[in-house]
């Protein structure tokens, strides 16, 4: 068998020599020798494998924990002193809403979870009948924002401690998509509606009219509009409106406009694409078209060119009153779709 081998690192002092004198009179299969440094430092030693192995799960553990995007609560509901205490929180839930780690444990859950009074009735009862409780809420981030979570509350027996623990998922980014999914497939709706609509010929003016309601309604204008080019009197005209409820028709006024009054828009009419303007920022030299925009109490709007023999005849537009400024990209395309369809009805009414 080999010996137990004892190694004492000397460092000149009397009581280490008596110790290896002491352990050399031990009736054990051991060997001990007296040495100057500890021969257990080095790449070889088993104490640094030991490290290194420590170490190497330690990335592994942190690398599994940043996959981890839940923020977990430990809660103390019925503390008498500070109800809703927070008791411990992860790194994710301090990195989500913006506090300190610090901050959250000096706070109260309830203060966090704005809702929950509404509902705390249903929560004790669902936490006392079956220990865990599950339900849509938010969560107030430091800079005043609220993050759609869905909140899992189960109760906890640590060390005799009760406490809850809530895990509290971010659902905005599944309730985004879902939006997006509703929005396609109410923009595939409206296209579908408004090109049987317009297929109608021997009402024209009122299909054009009620595809006009469904376009603002879907992309939240205040009012949709159709404005048609007269080249043989130089001038254009409102030809077609839908109004938000609440919100005054412009069409009376826009009537027999001519070309040379708004020269900058029938250029930039001619250009084609995509128009999107905020009125208080039009140039200089489209003060006459913000002076009667600003007139009709339009904020923001987007505009895109009705095209017919590569000849711009019109265009269509979606306005603002009041509030956002910018067009998603889902509005402008849907409004390049109604252009197209118009087109295609102007180029079908030449042929009548």
């Amino acid at each position: 068998m080999e010996p137990i081998r004892v190694y004492i690192v000397d460092n000149g002092t009397a009581e280490i020599k008596t110790l290896s004198e002491r352990i050399s009179k031990l009736r054990w299969n051991m060997h001990v020798e007296t040495v100057s440094e500890d021969p257990l430092v080095g790449e070889t030693s088993w104490s640094n494998k030991f490290y290194t192995l420590n170490k190497y799960l330690k990335r592994k553990y942190e690398g599994f924990a940043s996959l981890i995007d839940d923020m977990i609560f430990l809660v103390s509901l019925d503390d008498p002193m500070r109800p809703g205490r927070i008791v411990e929180a992860n790194n994710s839930a301090a990195e989500k809403l913006g506090y300190s780690y610090d901050e959250l444990l000096e706070m109260s859950f309830y203060s966090v979870a704005g809702d929950l009074d509404s509902q705390i009735k249903k929560i004790r009862a669902d936490l006392q009948i079956k220990g865990m409780c599950t339900t849509d809420s938010f969560l107030t981030m430091k800079s005043g924002e609220k993050l759609q979570v869905e909140i899992c509350l189960k109760v906890l027996d640590l060390q005799n401690s009760i406490v809850t623990m809530v895990v509290a998922r971010d659902t905005s980014a599944y309730r985004k998509v879902a939006a997006e999914l509703q929005w396609r497939q109410n923009f595939e709706r409206v296209i579908s509606e408004v090109s049987g609509a317009l297929k109608e010929y021997e009402n024209i003016d009122d299909a054009i009219e009620k595809a006009l309601g469904q376009l603002g309604e879907l992309t939240s204008a205040d009012r949709s509009n159709v404005f048609l080019f007269d080249y043989r009197t130089n001038s254009t005209r409102n030809t077609h409106e839908w109004c938000k409820e609440g919100v005054k028709s412009a069409k009376p006024h826009l009537q027999n406009m001519p070309f040379e009054e708004f020269s900058w828009w029938i250029k930039e009419m001619k250009k084609g694409g995509v128009h999107s303007y905020v009125v208080s920022e039009l140039p200089e030299e489209a003060s006459r078209e913000a002076e009667i925009l600003a007139q009709q109490g339009v904020v923001s709007l987007v505009v895109i060119p009705i095209f017919s023999r590569q000849m711009p005849v019109g265009f269509v537009g979606l306005e603002r009153l009041s509030g956002q400024f910018d067009w998603s990209r889902a509005d402008i395309e849907l409004l390049e779709v109604f252009a197209g369809l118009i087109s295609g009805v102007i180029e079908y009414s030449r042929f009548m």
